[in-house]
């Protein structure tokens, strides 16, 4: 079992590997065939999954992310950066001081990026040995409820997909910082959803899953 929080505080008292896993996601929309909780479901899985394969714990993943870029769309919820920066960062003292000096941040959402890289430095300042893991990026390819999100959840979560609001969705890759996703779809999804199975989400899932387990176990950042 690697949930933190279904340990009690005698295991984890008792516990001599003291490395752990926060994983970290957002609620923000992901077109009319994904649920808003997409990046938190899935990164609670890819982290329980390196977990496992580790002997790292894993928090209860922080659900709020920066979504600011999704806000014109119903639902999205979205943190300020101070509101962000704060929460992880009085997530990550709060383990130093029962012993867990080696952390590891598994981001699935990429408007998170840019204030987690300019926060770890604070969180080095007060002793922490914190590396910060990305999930997408890694699959070489601009996606945001496209083939790859899709096909993840159709693998991992197919009870949550709204099969029949899949279509060949109109889109274009953003460009630049700053956008908004409305100025590139009218549904959100940037990607091509219709291309996607549950056997392309079992290989992107394997793949992040091994990358994260090597860059963990040979304490590499990526």
């Amino acid at each position: 079992m690697t949930s933190l929080s279904e340990k009690t505080w005698y295991e984890v008292e008792e516990m001599k590997n003291k490395k752990v896993i926060i994983p970290i996601g957002s609620i923000e929309q992901h077109g009319p065939h994904l649920p808003l909780c997409t990046d938190s479901l899935l990164v609670e899985r890819i982290a329980e999954e390196v977990g496992e394969r580790t002997d790292c714990l894993v928090t209860p993943t922080i659900c709020f992310g920066i979504s600011e870029e999704h806000m014109d769309f119903k639902g999205t919820l979205t943190l300020s950066q101070d509101s962000f920066k704060g929460m992880v960062f009085d997530i990550c003292t709060s383990l130093q001081r029962h012993g867990f000096s080696r952390q590891y941040i598994i981001n699935y959402h990429g408007g998170n990026k840019k204030y987690l890289i300019e926060l770890i430095p604070k969180i080095k300042e007060m002793g922490i040995d914190v590396s910060l893991h990305r999930v997408l990026g890694r699959l070489g390819k601009f996606d945001h409820a496209g083939e790859v999100e899709t096909s993840l959840m159709f693998y991992l979560f197919p009870e949550r997909v709204r099969k029949d609001k899949i279509e060949r969705f109109q889109y274009k890759i953003p460009e630049g910082n700053g956008w908004r996703t409305k100025d590139y779809s009218e549904t959100g999804v940037i990607g091509d959803a219709i291309d996607a199975s549950a056997g392309r989400g079992k290989q992107y899932f394997d793949k992040i899953v091994n990358e994260l387990v090597d860059e963990i176990q040979n304490d590499q950042y990526r």
